[in-house]
């Protein structure tokens, strides 16, 4: 039994595809650089966790 029956349905997974990868970029440019680098403590200047621990 074919999945893509219609072409409507080619372009429903054209769309998904799209759609997960802006997802995907808007996580990796929001989230993950938190996750790598951390901010720093209170009073601390802005650096991550990560640069203070190589300094």
């Amino acid at each position: 039994m074919a999945l893509a029956v219609h072409s409507g349905a080619e372009l429903g997974k054209i769309i998904m595809w799209v759609a997960a990868f802006a997802f995907f970029v808007v996580v990796a440019l929001t989230w993950v650089p938190d996750w790598i680098a951390p901010q720093g403590e209170q009073g601390a200047p802005e650096v991550g966790r990560t640069v203070k621990m190589i300094k």
